[in-house]
């Protein structure tokens, strides 16, 4: 009887485990996959692991903005691209060339990974282990730039290389609105880079713009970083045009230098019979706008009329309190680059006007680049000739104009009718028809 027990007991347990259920990853938890178990946990130490396991709460698809999931997956410190196997629920990942012993890492997914219905998640996930008995508590933070543009530039790659041992590449990505972290590395002397990607591949490419900064890091350092493409040719004109007779337009094709102030006689402008115009001032496209702001407000401050403009009885303006908002979600502000964006724009203003119809050549030297590469630049400026207004378009059908009318003459009461206009014929009314009489 017992024996009887044991092999129903047995076979209900068999029953159960064999029982059809939810698969895994089976209903969605959240709105979009989270990660909910990492193997080995996140801050753990002397970690000898030959992947790293990461667990979602829903099966995740194969690939991440349209690419492999390699392509969403960091490990810092960065040997190349890492090798990430799919697993349904989560994903395991390893170096390219193994782990480093007594070396801490961090690992990153960024933003993308997407569910099987193919809805991207719009947050990554950050874990950090080490191989060795500690973690630094070092830290790197800024803001990754695009200088020509002056914006923040979202997931921009970060490199912080070890001085000491080049082959030590940490990394990172910026977020969304271009600031980022970069930790967990030994104290010591790092050159912090930048790098605008056109193709994730987290080296710098030909064309890209890209950034350096020397950082010594103790415990924790702020570098922001101002990228552009480092072009070694020199500046040349991409457009000429004139606003006005004395003044004329540069658009140059590069940014150029800030600081470098660019004299008169660095502009040369020669008429198409070798006449050299005199040039007045060469300034850049914001000194012209503040020296025409400064202009403007003297004439305003000149003005005493402008007082009278503001009614002293008028209500007064209604203001909104910043403390009463209807969103009391944190709202991060973007940030704010603290180095001016390199102007692109040149105003030169000449003493003589110039000549509508005619032909100049306009031609600046020394112009730098952000490269510090100086250059000379010539370009042709035509002045087109004034559209000639076309009368006949107005004109009365026959070619004759009439004569105006000479409003202001008054005729005095009692004069008798101007005898030479003719009068005109009286009507012509056609005779009724005759009525038919009755039947």
């Amino acid at each position: 009887m017992r024996h009887a027990l044991t092999l129903v007991g047995a076979c209900v347990i068999a029953a159960s485990c064999a029982a059809p259920g939810m698969p895994p990853g089976g209903p969605t938890v959240s709105s979009f996959p989270r990660v909910i178990a990492t193997l080995p946990d996140t801050g753990a130490v002397n970690a000898k692991p030959n992947k790293v396991l990461l667990r979602y709460d829903d099966v995740i698809g194969e690939q991440a903005n349209g690419q492999d999931l390699n392509k969403s997956v960091l490990i810092s410190p960065w040997d190349g691209e890492p090798r990430v196997e799919w697993k349904r629920t989560g994903m395991t990942v390893r170096p390219k060339n193994g782990w480093r012993a007594n070396t801490a890492y961090t690992i990153t997914i960024l933003p993308g990974v997407s569910d099987f219905k193919g809805k991207p998640s719009p947050f990554g996930y950050v874990m950090r282990f080490s191989t060795g008995p500690t973690i630094p508590k070092t830290m790197v933070r800024g803001v990754a730039f695009d200088w020509a543009q002056s914006r923040a530039v979202p997931r921009a790659t970060i490199q912080a290389i070890d001085v000491r041992d080049t082959t030590v590449i940490y990394v990172a990505a910026a977020d969304s609105t271009g600031r980022y972290e970069l930790g967990a590395m030994p104290p010591g002397v790092y050159r912090v880079r930048a790098i605008d990607e056109q193709s994730p591949n987290r080296t710098l490419d030909a064309r890209e713009a890209w950034d350096t900064a020397t950082v010594t890091i103790t415990d924790s350092a702020r570098a922001d970083l101002y990228m552009f493409v480092h072009d070694t040719l020199p500046v040349r004109i991409a457009e000429l045009r004139s606003n006005d007779s004395v003044t004329i337009n540069i658009t140059v094709d590069k940014p150029l230098k800030p600081g470098v102030a660019i004299p008169v006689t660095a502009a040369r402008i020669v008429l198409s019979d070798s006449t050299v115009i005199d040039v007045v001032s060469v300034m850049t496209g914001e000194q012209d706008r503040v020296a025409r702001a400064t202009a403007d407000s003297i004439l305003r401050s000149r003005d005493t009329t402008a007082a009278r403009l503001v009614d002293p009885n008028a209500p007064p303006r209604r203001t909104i309190d910043p403390t009463r908002r209807r969103d009391t979600l944190p709202v991060l502000p973007p940030p704010v680059s603290a180095r001016p964006a390199p102007t692109t724009d040149l105003v030169i203003k000449v003493a003589t006007p110039l000549k509508p119809g005619s032909t100049y050549r306009v031609t600046l030297t020394g112009l730098r680049n952000l490269m510090d590469v100086a250059g000379t630049a010539s370009r042709l400026l035509i002045i087109p000739k004034p559209t000639p207004i076309d009368s006949s378009r107005n004109a009365p059908r026959g070619g004759r104009t009439p004569a105006p009318r000479d409003s202001t003459r008054v005729v005095p009461p009692g004069t008798p009718p101007d005898s030479t206009v003719r009068p005109a014929p009286p009507a012509v009314v056609p005779p009724k028809p005759p009525a038919r009489p009755p039947r």
